[in-house]
């Protein structure tokens, strides 16, 4: 469903160490089989339409669903199996009923539950931004970074690379693309980029934050990663690749970013060329974005998170 999701499941796992983790896919997820078994936890992977019944059978004290919307059927067929249910980013049926769910994309909440945490306080970090070092402000662009999540749906990664790549020659600036694992791409993109000598490419995983320590600028989609760029005081000018990402309210000027809306080819591009082009040119526009965005730091919020889930075991 996206690589945000299993990152997130990941960090999780690696706080919740001292209990069983059992990961459960489907059979459409290759990206996040692959990941999964890197990190040598047990996975099963089973049919969409099995999902539940495997998770019963598997007998857990405690479900994290991190699909998207759940079903209130679900939610409940596994709430009678005696196992607590929680789930993140969830605006579902489902979400209504579980022990825990929490929606730290929507500061606004959506819907009125007691079971619901909402907002950017509850939005923590991957595990590789603990040693990141946040930016100082720089009155010169050295170098941007593209980032469009771990599938990047629209082929953002190449297609913006070739709009902004003339400008940046021009003005000296190297362009840092980092690439998902789910991105399908990423070879025509290597080819295309081997050419220039301003621009590196990767798909390695655990390596975007100290990429994010060079930058000064980021384009990217309007997901998990504009909190990550928010916490490292990186500007950034945000696109929507979906109609999901268009209700993420997070990414706007008031704290540091041009929002672009929901990704349209062609018109798209115009807007991303100009942004940037102001972004660069203008020292006093970039200080006060700056000056925005680094009024957050989302240290600490993965604490209050895994408290409110071991106290569902407490219970």
């Amino acid at each position: 469903i996206g690589m945000g999701h299993v990152y997130r499941a990941l960090s999780l796992a690696h706080e919740l160490h001292d209990h069983e983790i059992l990961f459960v896919t489907d059979t459409d997820n290759q990206a996040a089989v692959e990941t999964i078994v890197r990190r040598d936890y047990w996975l099963g992977v089973y049919p969409q339409r099995q999902l539940i019944e495997e998770l019963v059978r598997l007998q857990p004290d405690l479900v994290i669903n991190d699909v998207l919307d759940t079903r209130k059927k679900d939610t409940e067929a596994l709430k009678y199996s005696g196992a607590k249910v929680a789930s993140f980013e969830d605006l579902g049926p489902g979400a209504r009923c579980t022990d825990l769910t929490v929606n730290e994309l929507y500061d606004q909440p959506q819907f009125d539950e007691g079971n619901v945490l909402w907002g950017r306080k509850y939005f923590f970090l991957r595990d590789e931004f603990a040693l990141a070092r946040p930016h100082r402000f720089s009155r010169r662009v050295s170098s941007i970074m593209l980032a469009f999540g771990g599938t990047d749906q629209h082929d953002l990664s190449r297609k913006i690379y070739h709009v902004v790549k003339d400008l940046c020659r021009v003005h000296g600036v190297t362009i840092y693309i980092v690439a998902g694992p789910g991105y399908k791409e990423y070879q025509h993109l290597v080819r295309e980029v081997a050419k220039d000598d301003n621009v590196s490419v990767t798909h390695a995983t655990g390596v975007i934050s100290s990429i994010m320590e060079q930058a000064q600028l980021a384009i990217t989609s309007n997901g998990r990663t504009v909190y990550e760029f928010a916490h490292m005081n990186i500007p950034s000018i945000v696109i929507a690749q979906h109609e999901r990402e268009i209700t993420h309210a997070f990414a706007d000027e008031t704290n540091g970013f041009i929002q672009l809306g929901l990704y349209e080819p062609g018109k798209t591009s115009a807007l991303v060329l100009s942004a940037l082009e102001r972004m660069v040119q203008d020292t006093e526009l970039r200080r006060l974005m700056y000056r925005r965005i680094s009024a957050f730091n989302f240290n600490g919020n993965k604490r209050k998170i895994v408290k409110a889930i071991l106290q569902l075991r407490e219970k």
